[in-house]
């Protein structure tokens, strides 16, 4: 949704649960005029307005506990009594096409709501628990996702750097990482989309019960994981029509490792796998974890790509300050380049102004300081320098201090460069790393 999102009510169009368009209709007749109509539409909207995928609700003897799921961190929001959750709650589950009466048994139903033109879809899920109910609303729709690694965040000057490295005949063994659930497939699709795959063959080996969506350009090679087979089943059959690059979703242990470093010296196939990681040199300590032959494995490495989400700080209400010259000297930035950082300003219900006025909640980020998400994105290429300290001593400040001597610009650079721009703020920055 675009960032000018402005509150102005509730101005949503309903489809609600129902066999067809009269009976739809006919309860949206029969909720409108309930008690619990207006908490339920303003539940909704603010879930839409929050861009918040998740919200839940937890109904107690006296009070309904709110939090809402918004750029992958909980919120707190205030609680309501019982009596206008229960009203609000029966209105959802008739929207839903839910028994309102029934408030132990697990229930699943869903309606439609349509907000300037942009229709989600709303599923609510409830479930008795032993203080009462817990209720999750799930919002689902069809909004863009980031393609590329610029999209994605990552300077052009270091894309430039990865571009020439994938085009490289020699290439060996690339590496893509990020957290799951904090990128982990766009890192890797944005990885895959750098590639020339107009110009050569690209596939990807994949078990079929985990296959990724789609990437243009780079034909999927399934195998049934739970019949057996692994990612070199298919590799016989496919070497027959002579792929250019072969990329692997999952390399569950060192044996599989060793065994697509030798299929790919002896028929000449740049490779591409990926795993969880917090940091490109973590990314390759954990590959070494799995146990493949330690000198193969190095010599054949060419580079690895890791990717870490940040929350963004909201361009309208975010408090720009001067940073003190010890904190620049802290980070390593240089004194006088940087006039202003950025902090979120953060609502609390009761804030007044210097008249005491009362302050209402930012309408673009709706009080939590943050709107949206980008990646800070590191890449290291792998020389000999970082290959001889990687198998004498593979450890994790040895081998970050061999790749910043040799020019690496670490993650924690690259979120820098961020908070410089104002971006993100240094505390989210530090969240992020610490995680």
């Amino acid at each position: 949704m675009a960032d000018d999102f402005e509150y102005t009510g509730p101005p949503i169009q309903w489809t609600l649960a129902g066999a067809d368009e009269t009976e739809q209709a006919e309860n949206l007749e029969q909720v409108e005029p309930s008690p619990g109509f207006e908490h339920a539409q303003q539940l909704v909207f603010d879930a839409i307005a929050r861009l918040a995928p998740t919200t839940v609700l937890d109904f107690t003897a006296q009070q309904v506990h709110q939090r809402v799921l918004v750029d992958g961190i909980w919120h707190k929001l205030p609680p309501m009594d019982r009596e206008s959750g229960d009203y609000m709650l029966a209105t959802l589950k008739q929207m839903a096409g839910l028994n309102y009466k029934e408030r132990r048994a697990r229930q699943e139903g869903s309606f439609t709501a349509l907000v300037r033109k942009i229709k989600f879809k709303v599923r609510l899920v409830s479930q008795g628990v032993k203080t009462g109910e817990r209720v999750a609303l799930y919002l689902d729709w069809k909004h863009p996702i980031p393609e590329t690694l610029e999209e994605l965040g990552m300077r052009p000057s270091a894309f430039e750097q990865l571009s020439q490295l994938l085009r490289s005949p020699d290439l060996g063994l690339f590496l893509a990482s990020a957290r799951p659930g904090e990128g982990y497939t766009s890192a890797w699709r944005g990885v895959m989309g750098a590639c020339d795959r107009l110009v050569r063959d690209y596939y990807v080996i994949e078990d079929a019960a985990n296959a990724e969506p789609e990437i243009i350009n780079v034909k999927s090679i399934t195998f049934n994981g739970e019949a057996g087979e692994n990612a070199m089943t298919p590799i016989p059959d496919l070497l027959l029509i002579e792929p250019d690059v072969l990329a692997f979703t999952d390399l569950p242990d060192g044996k599989m490792i060793d065994n697509i470093i030798d299929l790919s010296r002896d028929h000449e196939l740049p490779v591409f796998t990926r795993i969880p990681g917090k940091g490109a040199i973590d990314a390759a300590l954990r590959m070494m974890v799995l146990k493949p032959d330690r000198k193969k494995f190095v010599q054949h490495l060419s580079g690895v790509l890791c990717m870490r989400l940040v929350r963004k700080l909201c361009e309208k209400c975010r408090i720009g300050f001067k940073p003190h010259p010890s904190l620049l000297k802290k980070l390593g930035l240089p004194p006088g380049r940087i006039a202003e950082f950025y902090k979120p300003f953060i609502y609390q219900p009761g804030m007044v102004d210097e008249e005491q006025n009362e302050i209402e909640p930012c309408e673009q980020c709706r009080g939590f300081g943050y709107r949206g998400r980008t990646g800070i994105i590191e890449f290291l290429t792998v020389n000999d320098a970082l290959r001889k300290a990687m198998i004498s001593k593979p450890k994790l400040e040895t081998l970050s201090a061999i790749a910043a001597d040799n020019g690496h610009v670490s993650l924690k650079q690259e979120g820098l460069v961020l908070v410089a721009r104002g971006v993100t703020s240094l505390e989210e920055l530090q969240r992020v790393l610490k995680a």
